[in-house]
């Protein structure tokens, strides 16, 4: 009767190695996709959103143009601001921005005279400041990011508060203007729709008009030419990121 020995061979040395790398590498796997998928679901349900946002604007005012001959200096307007998601058409915004004021130069030295009898400026040019809260509406219901509509419709309105900052001058036809530096602070309601579209995952772009409805008729350092108050216009690209 003999007895015979086998010894283990490298090929039977090296499964239980390749066995465990195996299951190592699995378990490796397995632990980033869960995190993965976890990170997902949690941007998903994501409600936060920041905008940035540029365009042109205008200015309506006493000494701003000649509105029904669409005769009226553009200028630029920067908006940014924050949104947070309360019901899945609704969510609250809040949107900080600065527009560039200028007056327009066609007005007749007739019209200017008559500003200057009643110590009203006949132009100037400054900047606005202003920050609003409102609620926002959504056309279609956003439940969560990953099967939100391609193209969507909101709009809202709230109350706000802007800060006006300028050189006005007093038309004086016999020698030079008189030139001062003011500052207004007015109340505004703001106005505001758009219309979005998805870029990505995380990203929308859009394109949003707005009007400032203010309650003053300072703003220009004008009053009662027009027999309404100043209001600001603006027509932004806007681009959305959802965190």
């Amino acid at each position: 009767m003999r007895l015979i020995i086998k010894f283990p061979t490298a090929k039977t040395k090296l499964f239980p190695v390749s066995l465990l790398t195996a299951l190592l590498l699995g378990f490796m796997s397995l632990a980033q996709e869960l995190k993965a998928q976890s990170f997902k679901n949690q941007v998903m349900e994501s409600r936060n959103m920041a905008f940035f946002g540029i365009g042109p604007s205008m200015f309506y005012g006493d000494n701003g143009g000649d509105y029904p001959s669409m005769k009226f200096p553009v200028r630029p307007n920067i908006t940014a601001g924050y949104t947070r998601g309360m019901l899945p058409f609704m969510s609250v915004r809040m949107t900080t921005g600065w527009q560039r004021l200028v007056s327009w130069d066609g007005f007749s030295d007739a019209v200017k005279n008559n500003w200057t009898e009643k110590g009203q400026a006949a132009s100037f040019s400054g900047s606005a400041l202003y920050l609003d809260i409102m609620p926002q509406f959504s056309l279609f219901t956003v439940e969560n990011l990953g099967n939100r509509p391609k193209f969507n419709m909101y709009g809202g309105f709230g109350v706000g508060t802007l800060f006006v900052n300028r050189s006005q001058q007093v038309f004086n036809p016999e020698g030079p203007d008189q030139s001062s530096r003011v500052s207004t602070l007015a109340i505004y309601i703001p106005m505001r729709a758009g219309v979005s579209y998805v870029i990505g995952e995380l990203y929308n772009i859009s394109l949003e008009s707005t009007l400032l409805k203010t309650f003053a008729d300072d703003l220009d350092g004008n009053r009662g030419y027009n027999n309404r108050n100043d209001h600001m216009f603006q027509l932004n690209v806007v681009l959305q990121r959802y965190f």
